[in-house]
C-alpha cells in the first residue's frame, strides 16, 4: 500500500519498501536487470516483521503473536501492519522502518541495529512519539508518507486516515507530524490536519471518504507543494419520487433479488455441509470442485444480480463507493505551508 521508492540497502540503486495487507512490510530490490522478486523484510532472527496480526503463509490463515509489542506498551486490540516508509528515525545513518496500523490510529518503528547496507532490524516495535505521546492517527492507519512539507530540510510524517471502509461512521483524513527535530535525529510535533476527517453523507462524490492515500508535488508549478489524494468516496443520491409503476417495479425487483440471495445462500450452505468434518487438504479440494461443477451457474447467478441491481439503483440509489483521485491546491503564501484548500 503506497510504495515508496528509497534506496534501501544503500547500493546505488532504487529499491521498493511497501506494508500489504498480509501484516508485514515488503521491499522489491532494485537490480542491474531490473526488479526483483518481493520478498518479506524480516528481523534480526530472521522472522517476519509484524504487529499483533498477520496472514500466516504457511497455515494459509490468520494468525496473532505479541512476541513484536513495544516494550511497557500492550496494544488495545490487535495491530495489523499494512503500510510502511523506510526512514532513519534514529539519525545514525541507516535505514529504519516506520509502519502504520490498519486497525488503530498506531504508528511503531522498526529500528535498524545493523548498517546502512546491511539492515537488521529489531526483534520489537517501537512507539513513534508525536509531542510527546504516541502518534494516535484518528481514524486508523490507511497509509504513512515522507514529505518536507516546510522546506526546512528534515522530513515530516504525514498519515491517511482509513475510517469506516463501509458504513456511516467517520471517514478518514490525512494528517501530518512536522519533524521538529534535527538532521541527527528525528522529533515529531504535534498534529496538524491536512484534511480534515470525512463526516460523510454527501449526495454527491466530493471528496476522499476512506481509504486516503496522500502524496505531494508541486502540481501547478508554483513553488509550493499540492497534496494528491486516492481514495474511495461514499455518497447517497437523493431517492427520486417514484411513480405508483415505479413502485410495484421496485417491489418486484426486490423479491427477485431476495430469490437470488437465497438460491447464493443455499449453495454455499449446502457447500459448507459436503466439507464438513475433513481434513483442511482434502475440504479445500472438495470446496474447488464443487465451485468449479457450478461455475456457470454461479455465473449466471451473478450476472442477474448485477442486472436486476442496475435496474434497481435509479429508483433505490443506496450508498455509492467508488475510487477517485484528488487534487488539493496549496493556495497559502509563498514560503508559508499551510493546509492545502
Amino acid at each position: 500500500m503506497s510504495p515508496q521508492f528509497v534506496d534501501f540497502d544503500a547500493d546505488g540503486r532504487l529499491d521498493i519498501v511497501a506494508g500489504i495487507f498480509d501484516g508485514s512490510p515488503h521491499l522489491v530490490r532494485g537490480t542491474e536487470k531490473g526488479w526483483g522478486a518481493p520478498e518479506q523484510i524480516l528481523d534480526r532472527d530472521g522472522q517476519r516483521i509484524v504487529f499483533n496480526k498477520f496472514w500466516n503463509f504457511d497455515t494459509k490463515k490468520w494468525d496473532e503473536t505479541k512476541r513484536c509489542d513495544p516494550d511497557g506498551h500492550t496494544p488495545s486490540q490487535g495491530g495489523l501492519l499494512t503500510s510502511a516508509v523506510a526512514f532513519d528515525v534514529d539519525g545514525d545513518g541507516d535505514l529504519d522502518l516506520v509502519c502504520g496500523d490498519h486497525y488503530t490510529g498506531a504508528v511503531l518503528a522498526r529500528i535498524n541495529e545493523g548498517t546502512a547496507k546491511a539492515p537488521r532490524f529489531a526483534a520489537k516495535n517501537t512507539v513513534v512519539h508525536a509531542a510527546g505521546k504516541p502518534i494516535d492517527v484518528p481514524g486508523t492507519v490507511a497509509t504513512v508518507r515522507l514529505v518536507d512539507w516546510n522546506g526546512d530540510g528534515l522530513q515530516d510524517l504525514v498519515c491517511g486516515g482509513m475510517g469506516d471502509p463501509y458504513g456511516t461512521s467517520t471517514g478518514g483524513g490525512v494528517f501530518l507530524f512536522p519533524n521538529v527535530g534535527t538532521k541527527a535525529k528525528a522529533e515529531f510535533g504535534a498534529m496538524v490536519t491536512l484534511l480534515e476527517a470525512s463526516a460523510k453523507g454527501m449526495a454527491t462524490a466530493t471528496r476522499p471518504d476512506v481509504g486516503l492515500h496522500p502524496d505531494f508535488a508541486d502540481v501547478d508549478g508554483d513553488g509550493d507543494l499540492d497534496m494528491v489524494v486516492g481514495g474511495y468516496s461514499l455518497w447517497s443520491p437523493p431517492t427520486p419520487v417514484l411513480t405508483a409503476a415505479q413502485e410495484q417495479r421496485v417491489k418486484e425487483l426486490k423479491a427477485e433479488l431476495d430469490k437470488a440471495s437465497a438460491r447464493l445462500q443455499t449453495f454455499y450452505r449446502s457447500l459448507d455441509e459436503q466439507v464438513k468434518g475433513l481434513a483442511e487438504e482434502a475440504a479445500d479440494a472438495k470446496r474447488s470442485e464443487l465451485l468449479t461443477a457450478k461455475k456457470d451457474d454461479l455465473q449466471a447467478w451473478s450476472k442477474q444480480r448485477q442486472e436486476l441491481q442496475k435496474e434497481l439503483d435509479p429508483m433505490i440509489p443506496g450508498q455509492k463507493r467508488e475510487s477517485f483521485v484528488w487534487l488539493y491546491e496549496n493556495r497559502a503564501a509563498a514560503g508559508k505551508p499551510a493546509t492545502p484548500r
